[in-house]
């Protein structure tokens, strides 16, 4: 009996030993950058974008693909600068298809240190809509996790721009043609921060600023006078916490707004006493309209009713 016990183990160690070796031997006869151009061809096919990424290498312990450097191209009609550049990239992939078959097949991604330019034209469209719309994206298989860390959002129109530090997004079971579960949280061009909790998706075919999206949204500390949007003479603090609805093309948010300090006459004093606003508003998205409905400010005693 400990005879037969011994040899099952010395038979399990040598089939595993085995193995390792056929894994070590594996990556030496694969060239990671072999798979380069697939995986350029592959993402440029589901984004619809020229896709280029960098030197390839593989892990085992990870079983991971990394690459030195990603771009992706912006929508010829905005910029021929890129629309998403990013430090490096890990793709998690399947290890055994990959040595046996020489299938990829990618579970997880990992982007550090992303940097996406968003731009919006004067008929009111975004350089992104027509990202991702392509007849492949259908056939694109679901990734368990995307994640993009330290990234930085430069929005912009052809009049101003606003930088979006520190931006890290989270998602997982991610599948164009269904919904999926997203986080966002970034540090803001006036202080403070932002985060969003929701759901994303299905992607819309047509338009990718047209996708819906229901989550809850929050900023905390956003120095207004800071910002850009206000005059230099103006400012406050604001905290927003909100939920915003977006199907069919159009967006309803909702939610309550606090502004401290607030001062809106130039050489005056801020306020002593914080302005808090309900709001309920709808925006359309394919016309650039919104509409405020009945909301209400206060400030100490006295309320006002908006609409």
């Amino acid at each position: 009996m400990e005879f037969s016990t011994a040899r099952t183990v010395r038979i399990g160690l040598a089939v595993g030993s085995a193995i390792v070796v056929l894994l070590v031997v594996a990556l030496f006869v694969i060239p990671a950058n072999r798979f380069r151009p697939a995986i350029e061809q592959s993402a440029s096919a589901a984004l619809g974008r020229d896709v280029s990424v960098g030197h390839l290498r593989m892990s085992l312990l990870h079983q991971s693909l990394s690459a030195e450097g990603l771009t992706i191209a912006d929508d010829p009609a905005f910029s021929a600068s890129p629309f998403f550049t990013a430090k490096s990239v890990t793709v998690v992939v399947r290890l055994w298809p990959l040595i046996v078959s020489r299938s990829l097949t990618v579970t997880n991604i990992r982007i550090d240190q992303p940097v996406v330019t968003l731009f919006r034209n004067a008929g009111g469209r975004w350089n992104y809509a027509s990202l991702a719309t392509s007849s492949n994206t259908s056939r694109t298989s679901a990734i368990r996790k995307l994640e993009l860390s330290d990234g930085r959002v430069l929005v912009g129109t052809a009049t101003q721009k606003r930088t979006y530090d520190h931006v890290n997004v989270a998602a997982s079971d991610l599948s164009p043609g269904s919904r999926w579960p997203v986080t966002a949280t970034a540090v803001l061009p006036g202080g403070g921060t932002f985060s969003l909790t929701g759901d994303v998706g299905p992607m819309d075919r047509t338009d990718a600023t047209l996708t819906p999206l229901d989550a809850m949204v929050a900023i905390d500390g956003l120095n207004l006078s800071k910002t850009g949007f206000l005059n230099p003479s103006a400012g406050g603090v604001l905290d927003l916490k909100a939920t915003i609805a977006s199907k069919g093309g159009v967006a309803t948010v909702m939610g309550n707004a606090t502004l401290s300090k607030a001062l809106l006459v130039a050489g005056g004093s801020p306020a002593s006493r914080p302005v808090a606003v309900s709001f309920d508003s709808r925006y359309d998205l394919h016309t650039h309209t919104g509409t405020l409905n009945p909301s209400s400010v206060k400030m100490g005693g006295a309320s006002a009713r908006l609409a």
